[in-house]
């Protein structure tokens, strides 16, 4: 059966700015709630929302790269495998992310090089797990259509029906 794959519609705009935005504000929220789980004792109402706009902020650059990745992939949301592509865009982008951000700082010592591999893990995965969630609402759909045009007659579903002819 045919999709809309094969018909060119990719929604490249949407996708970077879905991306882009669901991205950056998902990771900021988790940043959030992490921060509210760990430090319990906080005032948070002297904190109030400077976490989430730091981390919404710095997590805006490698949530607008994965879109850009992700729409020149085309890559559509049809099963699991397609949320395993944007976990795994995800993941390098936000490690290399990471990486550069470390590297600009600068590193004196082999235990900051390790410091940078854990780094580039831990920072990886938040990536990825936000541009999962990213793509599961930013992804568009596969459509599958029985009244699409470019189908072929014996693929229409009507093979078992005879007309009489008279």
């Amino acid at each position: 059966m045919n999709t809309n794959q094969d018909l060119g519609a990719y929604p490249y705009v949407q996708v970077i700015i879905l991306f882009a935005g669901i991205g950056s504000l998902v990771g900021g929220l988790i940043a959030q709630l992490f921060l509210l789980f760990f430090f319990r004792d906080a005032d948070f109402a002297k904190i109030g929302y400077q976490p989430l706009l730091y981390v919404g902020l710095l997590g805006f650059i490698p949530a607008l790269v994965t879109g850009f990745i992700v729409a020149r992939q085309k890559i559509w949301r049809s099963g699991y495998q397609d949320i395993g592509k944007v976990f795994l865009i995800g993941f390098v982008v936000s490690a290399i992310y990471m990486a550069a951000i470390v590297l600009y700082l600068g590193i004196n010592s082999w235990i900051e090089v390790g410091v940078l591999l854990v780094f580039m893990m831990v920072i990886g995965l938040f990536g990825a797990i936000n541009s999962a969630i990213a793509g599961c609402v930013a992804l568009p759909k596969t459509c599958k259509s029985r009244f699409d045009i470019t189908l072929k007659k014996e693929d229409d579903g009507c093979k078992g029906l005879h007309f009489n002819k008279q």
